[in-house]
């Protein structure tokens, strides 16, 4: 009996549902998206684009209302008409309307609308004519301490506004310094953007990039951005980027030295490398230099032996706006020695500070140090030192050629420990949790036995 009655209710419900479904799902209207293609948000301007709307009924008159409000006429000899068509449909066949637009322009973009039946759906259309850019140089070149002004103009629908940036960043007017100037004027080509900079450094050269921006009044969402880059060299005789002073090179006996001679230039600089020979210079062979492919570094390996010991070599950049040397000179890599000072610098309740001094003129480097500290007499080895503790501290340094040896210890102490204020938690905080606890926990028993009475009284029923 059971299962009759569930059966009769399940062919009543069923025949129920396909009405609705007919009355309620069919009788509805589907617009075709809009897919403007991969990293796009936009149809280019004078292509030919249909889109159809289908109604839900046979008897539907299907229309198509533009941005302004009014009803897009059948009239195919127009720039944009409508075609009806009857489609296939479930039982029927139901009538579409194809929204043609023979030419799309940029006055197209907006809110277009299907209506059918009483129901409406909205479709946002986005065209634009995307920006190009017109007489806009890739490469800019300006001698050191001039100023320049960089031009871009741009012309495409709609209009297009011009940003200036530098490493990604918008480039604004400097009003403090007057460094940048940003201005804006139309012309035959279409807007163009100008920036100006004044008293040019080296640190001003690189890429500057004019983005168009193209931004529709009709729809918010309608926007495109288009940018070209320019790229500013600064005439400048070469600088060393480590700047001029004598480089020590320290190196074992036998061993290779790799001198490096880095400068910044524009244009590209030359490189010659000499040895020193009394106060002559011996040109080495340009087969013997290494020089980037940027033209950035220059570089000579030599293999040292006991004679090169306390030998220079002159690097020597040059292009047409200047030249510069750099001295290098070769120097015995010994261990270092101890230092001849060592005091507490500061101190903590968990560190102590040490100030190291080495003899001004010292012909070692020193790669790094190792600290030793005791307490009392026991050697401590623990990452962390006790508060209010005194200690024997003492240090050596370390490179390539070994050790030192050790330096006289110092004494140095920590100090106590700040006291931190322990903050108890409020008791009306706990006994609220709990009571919010307690509350839950009820809620969620009587909501248990509420679903199960439930079940109970509708299988008796059944």
């Amino acid at each position: 009996m059971k299962c009759v009655i569930f059966i009769a209710i399940l062919a009543l419900y069923t025949v129920h549902g396909l009405k609705t479904i007919q009355k309620g799902y069919f009788n509805t209207i589907s617009v075709e998206p809009i897919e403007y293609g991969a990293g796009r948000n936009y149809y280019n301007a004078g292509i030919r684009k249909s889109i159809i709307c289908k109604g839900g009924d046979k008897n539907q008159k299907v229309e198509w209302i533009d941005p302004s409000g009014v009803v897009v006429p059948r009239v195919s000899t127009n720039r944009v008409f409508v075609q009806e068509h009857f489609v296939p449909s479930y039982r029927a066949r139901v009538p579409a309307a194809v929204l043609v637009f023979t030419h799309a322009t940029v006055e197209d973009s907006g809110i277009w609308e299907c209506r059918a039946g009483g129901k409406k759906r909205e479709l946002s259309l986005c065209i634009i004519d995307p920006a190009e850019f017109v007489d806009t140089p890739t490469e800019v070149t300006v001698d050191l301490g001039r100023s320049i002004t960089l031009t871009c103009q741009a012309r495409g629908g709609p209009e297009p506004t011009l940003v200036w940036y530098r490493s990604g960043e918008i480039v604004v007017e400097d009003s403090a310094s007057s460094k940048y100037v940003v201005t804006t004027k139309f012309n035959s080509q279409g807007f163009e953007g100008l920036l100006t900079i004044r008293s040019l450094e080296r640190e001003d050269s690189g890429i500057y990039t004019c983005s168009a921006i193209q931004a529709s009044p009709h729809d918010e969402d309608c926007t495109a951005n288009k940018s070209t880059n320019i790229t500013l060299n600064i005439n400048y005789a070469p600088v060393f980027s480590d700047g001029n002073d004598t480089n020590v090179v320290f190196v074992k006996e036998n061993e290779n030295a790799e001198l490096t001679c880095s400068v910044e230039a524009y244009p590209e600089p030359t490189y010659r490398w000499f040895k020193e020979v009394g106060s002559d210079l011996s040109e080495i062979p340009q087969t013997e230099i290494r020089v980037a492919e940027d033209g950035s570094k220059a570089v000579i390996i030599l293999k040292v032996e006991k004679s090169l010991f306390g030998q220079r070599f002159v690097c020597r950049a040059t292009n047409q706006y200047g030249n510069v040397d750099k001295v290098f000179a070769i120097q015995k890599l010994e261990k270092p020695q101890a230092p001849i000072e060592l005091n507490i610098n500061n101190s903590s309740y968990n560190s102590v500070q040490l100030r190291a001094t080495w003899e001004e003129e010292a012909f070692y480097q020193v790669a790094g140090v190792e600290i030793q500290y005791v307490q009392a007499i026991a050697l401590i080895t623990l990452p962390k030192l006790e508060e209010d503790t005194s200690y024997w501290l003492r240090i050596r340094a370390i490179n390539e050629a070994g050790w030192s040896s050790w330096s006289a210890p110092v004494k140095g102490a920590t100090e106590l420990k700040p006291e931190v204020e322990d903050i108890e938690e409020s008791p009306i905080i706990e006994e609220s949790h709990d009571f919010f606890a307690r509350l839950y926990g009820l809620l969620f028993a009587g909501g248990v036995l509420v679903i199960a009475f439930g079940s109970m009284f509708i299988v008796r029923l059944v």
